[in-house]
């Protein structure tokens, strides 16, 4: 099953169960669909499109945020690998860690197929407890991480306490406010008081769901943390369904997905805050 199709649409970032068990059904998810997310970056559907316009999204930031050489940096949620390559080539000090064994397994494979090992540190850790000393990171980036957490708010408390005083972040959330979640009466149920109704039929045992947070909470949870957004976008307009199912044709989905990214690449205000996918770089902010 894809990120895509497991989602149910809601703010909510808890459950009823323990935060180990949760992690545990996350954990479990991405060791078995490792394969899945290394091969949709190189995909050519609509999306590993939309994924491929994220990590172009998340590098330009990386790239603003114009660091020094050798600048070290942490990468969370690592995933396959891909982004990692990236911090590598640009010859940054990248310490990459992720939840789960299969996706760090991956990861150091393919650091070690690129000659960039002595760059790229790959381990295991959880995002709510990361082993680094305060302030070592000159740069955090978590693509695609927030969305999976039990404790999103935590979390982001503490990327900021593992950076720098001048540190950046770089992160990704799906959002709440995303087109398709006003285009079909399914997703548009987990925008209503029926919401508890709809996430508790999604968390049955074992499953792992991830979440929507609207760009507005997460700016609100990097402020809280002492971050100020400092640049933000939205990425990715589909699949639009009805009733859960997609309304076009793969072909004719990713040229409306293109027509649309532009438009909102364009600020047009009706679109520029309703794709897929919120990226945003946060910088520490300064005492008034």
């Amino acid at each position: 099953m894809s990120q895509l199709d497991n989602q149910p649409n809601t703010e909510s970032s808890t459950s009823g169960k323990a935060p180990a068990g949760i992690q545990q059904n996350v954990n479990t998810h991405f060791d078995a669909t490792v394969a899945y997310w290394d091969e949709v970056y190189r995909g050519e559907e609509l999306q590993g499109v939309i994924y491929q316009q994220r990590q172009t999204a998340v590098l330009r930031c990386i790239d603003e945020a114009q660091l020094a050489p050798d600048a070290h940096v942490l990468e969370i949620g690592c995933g396959a690998g891909h982004l990692t390559r990236e911090l590598g080539l640009r010859k940054l000090m990248v310490n990459a860690v992720d939840a789960s064994p299969a996706m760090v397994d991956i990861t150091g494979k393919r650091m070690e197929s690129e000659s960039l090992e002595e760059k790229v540190t790959v381990a295991i850790a959880d995002v709510h407890a990361l082993p680094f000393a305060s302030g070592t990171f000159d740069l955090v980036v978590a693509v695609g991480v927030l969305p999976w957490l039990h404790s999103p708010a935590a979390a982001v408390v503490e990327i900021a306490r593992v950076l720098g005083d001048r540190g950046q972040v770089v992160l990704t959330a799906d959002s709440a406010a995303r087109l398709s979640s006003f285009t079909d009466p399914r997703a548009m149920l987990a925008l209503t008081p029926l919401r508890r109704v709809y996430h508790a039929v999604q968390e049955e045992p074992g499953n792992a769901v991830s979440y929507l947070h609207s760009p507005r909470r997460i700016n609100a949870m990097l402020r809280a943390a002492g971050l100020e957004p400092a640049a933000r976008s939205t990425v990715g307009f589909g699949p639009l369904t009805l009733l859960g199912r997609p309304i076009l044709g793969e072909r004719a989905a990713i040229r409306v997905n293109g027509r649309l990214q532009r438009l909102a690449d364009r600020h047009v205000p009706a679109l520029r805050w309703t794709g897929w996918h919120y990226v945003v770089r946060a910088v520490r902010a300064q005492p008034a």
